[in-house]
């Protein structure tokens, strides 16, 4: 018997019986169990169990003889096969774990409660963000925004569609936007009468990207690279970040004041 063939099928999964006994197969070509039970050195009981094993993983066949049953080898082409199909599905399996990995993450003790942080890209990106948006369950939205940066991103109507819908959902929005052309005609329109929007004084309040506070999630959208979102979802960020809001939106409702004096 040769050593390192019978180390090697082992490796590729074939117990130590089934290793010497297929070996010996190929060298015997066509056997009864008697004649591979000598050529193995496995007694002849193991060798009907173990050549049963063999023929259920499609190693080892039998001849068309009614009289004696003989035994033959599959081709070594098919361990091949049979070793190719195997690491392919362990790469799936692989694949597999990777994608689930980030959501295996926050299930795990160690991370639950912590942060849960998504980045979309692009325009499409962006939109991903509005929507999301829309599945606000305390149907109040805080928005810090400048109104005309993001817009200019979005497919035409897609913004006057985005109020229409969440408008139908009964989610309303308090916002703070600076006082630009764009933000005055949406604050004159009222869009949505139970909307509460506040305008402060562009010059003095800068908002290079755009932020909104609803249930646990707090997100981002920036113009800059071609548009870019990020959604945080914390319950504790969020809190805070509605409790900031809130008194930053009482100080922009008396500046918006000042400002309708002027």
């Amino acid at each position: 018997m040769n050593d390192p063939l019978t180390k090697q099928l082992i490796d590729f999964g074939l117990s130590e019986k089934e290793a010497k006994i297929y070996l010996a197969l190929l060298e015997l070509e066509l056997a009864t169990v008697f004649e591979i039970a000598k050529q193995s050195g496995i007694n002849r009981s193991s060798a009907y169990v173990v050549l049963e094993a063999l023929m259920k993983k499609g190693f080892v066949g039998i001849s068309d003889d009614k009289n004696v049953r003989r035994y033959l080898a599959a081709s070594p082409e098919t361990l091949l096969h049979s070793a190719k199909t195997a690491a392919k599905k362990q790469d799936d399996i692989k694949t597999g774990i990777e994608s689930i990995i980030p959501d295996l993450k926050v299930l795990h003790k160690g991370t639950r409660g912590k942060p849960v942080v998504k980045v979309f890209e692009g325009v499409n990106g962006l939109i991903n963000v509005f929507e999301d948006t829309l599945t606000c369950k305390e149907k109040v939205i805080r928005i810090i925004s400048s109104v005309e940066k993001i817009s200019k991103l979005l497919p035409p109507d897609y913004f006057f569609g985005y109020v229409k819908r969440r408008g139908e959902k009964r989610i309303k929005m308090h916002g703070i936007h600076p006082a630009n052309e764009i933000a005055r005609q949406l604050t004159n329109a009222k869009l949505l009468e139970y909307d509460i929007p506040v305008l402060i004084p562009k010059e003095k309040y800068k908002t290079p990207a755009d932020m909104a506070i609803y249930d646990n999630k707090i997100s981002y959208m920036s113009p800059e690279r071609g548009g870019f979102g990020v959604i945080i979802e914390s319950k504790e960020m969020a809190e805070v970040m509605k409790s900031v809001f809130d008194m930053a939106w009482e100080e922009a409702k008396r500046l918006s004041r000042t400002l309708n004096r002027k």
